[in-house]
């Protein structure tokens, strides 16, 4: 039996534990796919399924696999869904489709001939249009239609009328219905920063307390979290080139440049607040000031909870920057004792330069706020020169 305090049972019940927060954080992850991509998931089962039944009911096709195909293949659930690349997707699936059933009228099916067609129709994608996609499609579905006479039997051109019918199927839906990228992002945005917030909180309840595991536990929150924050940053990048081209680019643009921006300086507080975690083990243990470091996270914390919800909105962010203000202006190492605890508070000056940053500062403004800037640093006891607001955040 292993004995309560062997240091390898110790050692297995912390990587279990880390283990469990990993899986944690990607179930939370994988949730948050879900939810905001639902509205594209339906919209796009429920054009495969409109394509579908009009080649059914309307062509009288017994089994028109190639209508929901080209209707999914071409609106996807991602938030690309402009129409120029929605009709780009179709007509590579209609070429490929309608090129697959003429080679395969001609010459049949099977290996040479899948090999053929598939080095035949993407050779004619490219020569018709330079889109990656229109080239893929048109040569996946050239060798589905090809090989599938070997496994279904028959054939016929009626399968290029589905693939047409599923193309236009998703143009419509494209027009009609495009994506609201906006509440996306901002719902992403949220769950990053709120990430940041309870990694912050984490940190500070193991300082306050004394408990090393209770950091560990933060770092490894923080290091399961990063992936909300790309994605945020991949959606506003991919938005703001899907809107280029669009008529409601004037109305968006503004909203998603300052999404990819704060998306920027997130992923940036999220690095800092990984770097903050790996040092507070060694202030946990120490005593003294250990309650004023912990209230500081705690107070940076609440305000990146309320920055999370109002990133879209600059007057709102504006308003958000007195309390930040005010815990910058605590930032002096120097009313710190011992280098773990200044070392730890010169960490915490880059992350709120960064949140001051969100509010709309630029980077000088915002370390010009923190205290200490300009003003002559004293020596240590032991005569060395300690952190400074000057040379360091």
């Amino acid at each position: 039996m292993t004995a309560a305090g062997d240091p390898h049972a110790r050692t297995g019940r912390s990587g279990l534990r880390r283990t469990w927060l990993r899986s944690r954080a990607r179930a939370r992850r994988g949730g948050r796919r879900v939810r905001s991509e639902s509205r594209a998931i339906l919209t796009a089962a429920l054009a495969a399924g409109a394509a579908y039944a009009i080649a059914h009911y309307v062509l009288g096709h017994a089994y028109p696999i190639f209508a929901p195909i080209a209707a999914f293949v071409s609106l996807g659930f991602g938030i690309d869904r402009r129409p120029r690349k929605v009709a780009e997707l179709a007509l590579g699936v209609s070429v490929g489709v309608a090129f697959g059933e003429l080679f395969a009228l001609l010459f049949g099916s099977g290996p040479i001939q899948v090999a053929v067609v598939l080095a035949l129709a993407v050779s004619i994608a490219r020569l018709i249009d330079g889109a990656t996609m229109f080239g893929m499609q048109a040569g996946v579905q050239s060798v589905v239609v090809v090989a599938l006479p070997a496994m279904l039997g028959g054939g016929g051109f009626p399968r290029w009328t589905e693939a047409l019918v599923g193309g236009s199927m998703a143009l419509l839906v494209a027009i009609l219905l495009p994506l609201d990228v906006r509440r996306r992002a901002e719902r992403l945005a949220e769950s990053g920063m709120t990430e940041i917030a309870l990694t912050l909180e984490d940190v500070a309840s193991g300082i306050r307390t004394g408990e090393v595991e209770l950091v560990d536990d933060a770092l490894t929150r923080a290091r399961g979290s990063q992936g909300v924050i790309d994605e945020w940053a991949d959606l506003a990048d991919t938005a703001l080139d899907a809107t280029r081209l669009t008529p409601s680019r004037l109305r968006h643009e503004d909203f998603l440049r300052r999404m990819y921006r704060c998306a920027t300086l997130a992923d940036r507080a999220m690095r800092n607040a990984r770097v903050i975690a790996r040092r507070a083990g060694v202030v946990a243990q120490e005593v003294e000031q250990r309650r004023a470091l912990a209230d500081l996270l705690d107070r940076i914390a609440q305000s990146v909870r309320d920055l999370s919800g109002v990133l879209g909105s600059s007057a709102k962010l504006i308003s958000r920057r007195p309390y930040l203000l005010d815990v910058a202006g605590q930032l002096d190492p120097r009313q710190f004792t011992g280098w773990p605890a200044q070392t730890l508070v010169v960490l915490i000056r880059s992350l709120v330069v960064d949140l001051l940053e969100m509010t709309g500062l630029t980077g000088t403004q915002a370390r010009e706020a923190l205290a200490g800037i300009g003003r002559p640093d004293p020596p240590a006891e032991d005569g060395s020169v300690p952190p400074t607001g000057g040379s360091v955040l």
